[in-house]
């Protein structure tokens, strides 16, 4: 896990209560970051499994970026709530 969802898993954590996801979910999804940003991806174990011939993007499933003022903006997908949202 990378140092920025350590570091920002309060504020996400309260974004996935506010918004009825599951924080374990999220928890366990790949990362990306950079500097000011982290993206939480989709991985399927099933797909990639032809290496380079099977072009399998992961989904993005969160996008979080931390602003100039140091607060976080949180930007949802169409692929949120299917992989982070909690079953009714």
């Amino acid at each position: 896990m990378c140092k920025l969802f350590d570091e920002w898993s309060n504020d996400i954590r309260q974004f996935c209560l506010n918004n009825n996801y599951d924080f374990e979910k999220a928890k366990k999804m790949s990362q990306s970051w950079g500097k000011d940003m982290l993206v939480l991806q989709y991985y399927d174990p099933e797909k990639g499994k032809n290496g380079l011939l099977d072009e399998t993007p992961m989904p993005l499933v969160l996008f979080i970026q931390r602003e100039k003022d140091g607060t976080l903006t949180f930007e949802q997908t169409e692929h949120t709530k299917k992989y982070i949202g909690i079953a009714s």
